[in-house]
């Protein structure tokens, strides 16, 4: 070991706090990025093989393929997995058609089979609604008779009921699969594809449409968006990168800033002996390898540290979350913690890197420096040079408060590495305590419009049975069938919108009067509806007859809706022509009626003879509304046994999902928290080692001042409006640069309004000049007379 290897060691022994703050700031932020590390790659895992569960592993499924385009698809070296199917008609005993899709393994192993019972034998796969058919006919548990079209019976056991997928169902015919060790491969065959990860999306989908039609190509999107950047749909793959970007990019930039000013300081303080060290012979290759040796030291001991505590962290957070909630839809940490290496090489690589540019500067500094020049004490030495404006200072302000001032400006590089790494923590705290009031402020508590949605995806074939099943359920006490609605521009006189609203909102012109342009939608009337709304008409009239003669329209007013529309005043309205999305002609009609529903937002609802352009009522979803005494988990309970007897239905537990949904907030709280907390020591242990280290940094300064007769008392007055200096010069950098990203994101958005953060800048101002004005006192009361002798007697 070198004599300069020596003097590094006892240089970090002899100053251990400053060692000691220095690993400290160093282990956190290492922490912090492979916890955030741990936790997306597990996130992202996890997610993707719940969407593999739901949407299969295939990227594109092709059909009607013939025998040489499959041979091409299979001799494609880009091309991961090709499984086969081959499907036949079959008939029930009571004649109704079921078709069989014969696939090989490769097809059953990237297909989503989410079994819900499995028997031991071989034999078909259903899914849950082809077994409540197939029950009609007789126990599943036996073997199932079907006859070719050749008249030919075939005896068929059920090996394994699956879940209902529409990504298996084409149409809602009867249909099954069988598992085959090989398909022969045939005219007229299905393919499921699913593309090399490595491969070029793109590149292979052009290359396939040059011998399939497209129309015979279906695209897979959630797997190709989760698998390929390079498709539209990848647009969700980039925002998660970005989403482990951006707060890892934050860390290093707060680890660099805290390493930067650490470093910098101690190369400046060791100048001096750096200096000495040049005049008996030390070349410079063997200062640098003094400062490498210490960064060495430094990432030695902090990073594996670091590693170590993310790991543990993250594996208590997630246990202890476990452990004190239940698994949901929305919930963050119900997954596997996986212990990536690339997370760990990712974590190494960032702390290396902070360590080399923090030492570069400080390194080049210590190079550049010649030895007499240190020995004649021409670094750094005070030099101030006569200005007016000094004289007039001189008169309004102390002589503490001068040469203070005079401080920051003399040594520029160190005021900007101080000012640079406080604002840094002043903008971090405010960027990530914004981001915690918005989640804060997401109101999820409100009331909801109806406890149950049954979403109907193929209205044509709408089962009346189900009608029976829902009115068998006591706790139901209404429904109300929403229809697929036109998009409509509505026009509003000034006197029915307030300020507030009509901020925005666009004005337009119509007639030679002004109007308010809003956007709405409008939706049929029923007779299936008219009970359910008449109990929640406010005003007017639902009367066909009466809506017809007064070319009228029913307003309903959402909860939130502040508009003074009343019965009898008239709009205008424009609806949309066609599918294209040109709207067609301006008409009148009169409010005829108001409802108050528990809508998100406002519409309006008509009949086709008075909008034409509504046309026949389409479906789409059905809301349920249980009584006051109901039985949540059980009504939940047997709409989902009634709606699983149907393909084309999907049950959504709106209480369920609300609660859901405040818990998923609640969870990006914490980890905000956590962030902002981890954030906010960071930036402390940065003001409190640059506070202290700046003391003794400049030991001989202060020694020269007392030499010359400057008191004690005048001293810590002056150390500590430099720290007052200092935080109110971070403090506006920070709050500036947090206010001005806020304010472009809400440019970004279109509404630049106030979110009532003005309050969180003044505070977040305040407290950091306070931090920066203790520290400095407390690092004031260090200064005792007579202490810095020593320093001037060594000079």
């Amino acid at each position: 070991m070198s004599i300069y290897t020596k003097l590094t060691k006892k240089y970090l022994l002899h100053y251990k706090k400053r060692t000691i703050i220095t690993l400290l700031g160093m282990i956190l932020s290492i922490a912090l990025i492979t916890s955030i590390g741990i936790f997306l790659t597990s996130f992202e895992q996890y997610a993707n093989e719940k969407s593999m569960g739901e949407n299969g592993s295939y990227h594109l499924k092709i059909t009607s393929v013939n025998h040489q385009a499959v041979k091409r698809i299979q001799a494609n070296p880009q091309i991961e997995t090709v499984g086969l199917m081959f499907n036949e008609t079959y008939f029930l005993e009571n004649g109704e058609k079921l078709e069989l899709h014969s696939i090989d393994e490769e097809a059953f192993s990237i297909l989503p089979f989410n079994a819900i019972r499995e028997q031991n034998q071989s034999g078909m796969i259903i899914e849950r609604w082809v077994a409540a058919e197939l029950k009609k006919l007789g126990e599943i548990e036996k073997p199932i008779t079907l006859v070719d079209t050749e008249g030919n019976e075939h005896s068929f056991q059920v090996k394994k009921i699956v879940e209902n997928n529409r990504n298996l169902q084409e149409g809602q015919e009867l249909h099954a699969f069988i598992v085959r060790k090989s398909v022969q491969i045939q005219e007229n065959m299905d393919l499921y594809v699913e593309i090399d990860k490595r491969a070029n999306y793109k590149e292979v989908y052009h290359q396939i449409l040059t011998y399939i039609p497209e129309k015979n190509i279906k695209k897979n999107y959630p797997i190709i968006g989760q698998d390929f950047n390079d498709e539209e749909v990848g647009t969700i793959t980039l925002l998660s990168s970005a989403g482990y970007i951006l707060p890892v990019g934050i860390v290093v930039l707060a680890t660099v800033a805290f390493i930067f000013n650490t470093f910098q300081i101690s190369i400046t303080e060791r100048i001096r002996e750096i200096g000495l060290l040049r005049t008996i012979g030390a070349t410079k290759r063997q200062i640098q390898k003094m400062i490498v040796y210490e960064i060495g030291i430094i990432g030695l001991v902090g990073i594996p540290l670091g590693l170590i505590l993310g790991v543990l962290g993250f594996w208590v957070i997630l246990s202890l979350y476990q452990l004190t909630y239940e698994e949901t839809e929305f919930s963050f940490f119900y997954f596997p913690m996986i212990i990536s290496p690339r997370v760990f090489i990712f974590s190494i690589l960032i702390g290396l890197f902070s360590l080399i540019i923090s030492g570069l500067l400080p390194l080049k500094l210590a190079n550049r420096t010649a030895p007499l020049d240190v020995v004649r004490r021409i670094i750094n030495r005070p030099v101030f040079k006569k200005r007016r404006k000094h004289r007039f200072l001189k008169k309004i302000l102390s002589i503490e408060t001068i040469m203070a001032i005079r401080n920051i400006r003399r040594n520029k590089l160190r005021s900007f590495i101080v000012i640079f790494s406080i604002s840094i923590s002043v903008f971090l705290f405010l960027i990530f305590s914004n981001l915690l009031m918005m989640f804060a402020k997401t109101d999820l508590e409100h009331e909801i419009g109806g406890e149950f949605q049954i979403r109907v995806y193929e209205p044509a074939r709408f089962p009346e049975s189900l009608w029976i099943g829902i009115e068998n359920i006591p706790d139901v006490q209404g429904k109300y069938i929403h229809y697929d609605s036109v998009y409509t521009q509505m026009y509003l006189p000034p006197s029915m919108v307030n300020q507030t609203r009509a901020d925005n909102l666009y004005m337009t012109t119509l007639n030679g009067n002004n109007f308010y342009s809003e956007s709405t939608n409008i939706s049929p009337i029923t007779e299936e509806n008219k009970a359910f709304l008449s109990g929640k008409l406010k005003a007017g009239s639902l009367k066909k007859e009466k809506l017809i003669q007064e070319h009228g329209v029913i307003y309903v007013k959402a909860m939130d809706d502040d508009t003074s529309v009343e019965v009898g005043d008239f709009v205008y309205i424009q609806t949309q022509a066609d599918p294209s999305g040109h709207l067609g002609e301006i008409q009148k009609v009169k409010v005829s009626g108001i409802v108050e529903m528990d809508e998100p937002e406002s519409l309006l609802l008509s009949y086709p003879e008075v909008v034409a352009s509504m046309g026949t009522p389409t479906m789409n979803r059905i809301t349920l509304y249980l009584n006051d005494n109901r039985d949540i988990d059980e009504v939940s309970k047997k709409l989902d046994e009634l709606v699983a007897q149907y393909p084309n239905l999907e049950i959504v537990n709106e209480v369920e999902m609300q609660r859901s949904q405040s818990l998923l907030i609640f969870q990006i709280q914490i980890l905000l928290y956590g962030f902002v907390i981890v954030i906010a020591f960071i930036g402390l242990l940065n003001i409190i080692n640059t506070t202290v280290m700046n003391i003794i940094l400049r030991k001989k300064e202060y020694a020269t001042l007392q030499a010359v007769g400057m008191s004690l008392k005048s001293i810590r007055n002056m150390v500590m409006k430099e720290g007052l200096f200092y935080g109110f010069i971070s403090g506006m950098i920070g709050t500036a640069a947090a206010g001005s990203i806020e304010f472009l994101l809400f440019l970004l958005g279109g509404r630049p309004e106030s979110t009532d953060t003005n309050y969180l800048y003044i505070c977040a101002f305040f407290v950091i000049v306070t931090i920066c004005y203790l520290t400095a006192m407390l690092s004031a009361r260090q200064l005792k007379s007579g202490q810095w002798n020593d320093a001037l007697r060594n000079e």
